[in-house]
């Protein structure tokens, strides 16, 4: 197997913006959407639409919520 030669170029991230449509090099991960069959995919933001989003809650911390209603007989 050939190793990569250590001068080559690294091609930089190019995604379109959720809010503005606009391509960025430079994407913000903001938001994850995850699926029960099949692979999830990730929504990107330029850094001048980034900050109207809301933080990403952590996955674990849903859970353990939506396990808390479960057993307090709201769901």
């Amino acid at each position: 197997m050939s190793e990569p030669t250590p001068n080559a170029p690294t091609r930089k991230p190019v995604r379109m913006c959720v809010r503005c449509d606009q391509l960025t090099d430079a994407p913000v991960l903001v938001s994850e959407v995850h699926q029960n069959s099949g692979p999830g995919w990730n929504v990107y933001a330029c850094t001048e639409c980034a900050p109207s989003f809301p933080p990403l809650p952590d996955v674990l911390d849903l859970v353990q919520d939506g396990h808390r209603r479960h057993m307090d007989g709201a769901e």
